[in-house]
């Protein structure tokens, strides 16, 4: 089985699918669970307190704590590094990133500049980066959308391109758990100013990213830190791409 056809099959069917419906249909049936009605405040059936536990304290705590992805040392394979053939710890590996997008997707939080922790109301691009990745064996990630590019560039894993494959897959296609950059967003003065990462492609073609766009921005969730639609093809901005150093 080829490394397009093994990542594709990797995908999460229910949850992808769930990502093209609306908010509230998605907080439903998320990971195949099944639609349910959900209770407001006005419900008779809302449980004793249930009030006064909306204005406890928010939980931010990420599943999949303590959970560290086994980084390997990037050896040359041809021109780029590392392996083509995902192991059974890169799918793991997509499975918490995934989780995580779903989490933090809920958070309801907004596109803050300079942000890099949900207590401050709102992340920005690199700062949700950081936050997500950070502790699952990551904690060499650098803090900016520019540093982060170069962390790739410097470990060969990184892709440069104009534009995202129509499919996800193959030994320099786009892979779940890739970064993803952009440049030109802001006046950064660097040539890149923008990142994402990568979750995965549906059956019907549509590709789907995690983290902080524009305070205009809304995801799948209504939300300015969230999981997005990806569109493939040519992308004027778009600077490349790549998978984590030590991941393979």
């Amino acid at each position: 089985m080829n490394s397009s056809s093994f990542l594709k099959q990797s995908v999460s069917l229910s949850l992808l699918l769930a990502f093209s419906l609306s908010p509230a249909t998605a907080d439903a049936r998320l990971f195949g669970g099944k639609e349910r009605k959900v209770r407001t405040a006005t419900s008779e059936s809302r449980a004793p307190g249930a009030f006064f536990q909306a204005f406890r304290k928010p939980d931010y705590e990420l599943p999949y704590a303590g959970w560290e992805f086994p980084r390997k040392e990037v050896k040359a394979n041809g021109f780029f590094k590392g392996n083509p053939k995902p192991s059974t710890e890169m799918m793991q590996f997509i499975s918490v990133v995934r989780a995580r997008a779903e989490k933090i997707s809920r958070f309801g939080l907004t596109y803050k500049f300079g942000g890099d922790h949900p207590t401050e109301g709102g992340m920005d691009c690199s700062g949700t980066m950081q936050f997500m990745l950070s502790d699952l064996g990551f904690d060499d990630m650098p803090r900016t959308s520019y540093q982060q590019y170069d962390w790739l560039k410097k470990n060969r894993t990184l892709i440069p391109s104009k534009s995202i494959p129509d499919k996800m897959g193959g030994r320099k296609g786009i892979k779940p758990g890739d970064l993803i950059f952009w440049g030109g967003t802001y006046n950064s003065g660097h040539k890149v100013s923008h990142v994402m990462i990568y979750l995965g492609q549906n059956d019907d073609g549509k590709h789907y990213m995690f983290g902080a766009r524009g305070k205009k921005k809304k995801g799948l969730f209504g939300n300015g830190v969230d999981i997005f639609e990806l569109s493939s093809g040519y992308q004027k901005s778009l600077v490349g791409f790549g998978t984590l150093p030590g991941v393979s």
